[in-house]
């Protein structure tokens, strides 16, 4: 058997001030207090209304996938552009690392070639001083 606090005999609910349901007790007393209550749960009910008619509109729903399959782009986009923006700031640097070491190695051999070309220049001009002498 179960315990009832406000039953009466014979399992009744017992009469009284002490039956309010329990839901009853924030009712106020005062018919402003009520009406100010009443004005409340029906902004409350309203807004329920229009969240859930919103939920429930295939337009709505559409603009709002769209909107986050929007950020989602937007931000997969933003990481790609960054990805390559590294990349390429890492391939501009390699480019001009051996740019500049082709530079050295031909500045480096710039002197070599031009002591070969003056030594060949010699061997002509002596080639043909000693042609000349012969005849």
């Amino acid at each position: 058997m179960t315990a009832n606090k406000s039953a009466g005999k014979g399992g009744r609910p017992a009469k009284g001030p002490q039956a309010a349901p329990a839901a009853g007790a924030d009712v106020p007393d005062e018919a402003q207090a009520l009406a100010e209550d009443i004005k409340q749960t029906r902004e409350q009910v309203g807004q329920t209304v229009e969240a859930l008619t919103s939920k429930l509109d295939p337009k709505v729903q559409l603009r709002e996938t769209a909107e986050r399959m929007k950020g989602r782009v937007s931000a997969a986009t933003g990481e790609v552009t960054s990805k390559v923006a590294d990349k390429a700031g890492t391939v501009g640097q390699q480019v001009r690392t051996t740019a500049a070491k082709a530079a050295r190695g031909a500045d480096e051999q710039r002197v070599p070639l031009a002591v070969a070309a003056g030594v060949a220049v010699l061997l002509a001009g002596a080639w043909i001083t000693w042609v000349m002498r012969r005849r």
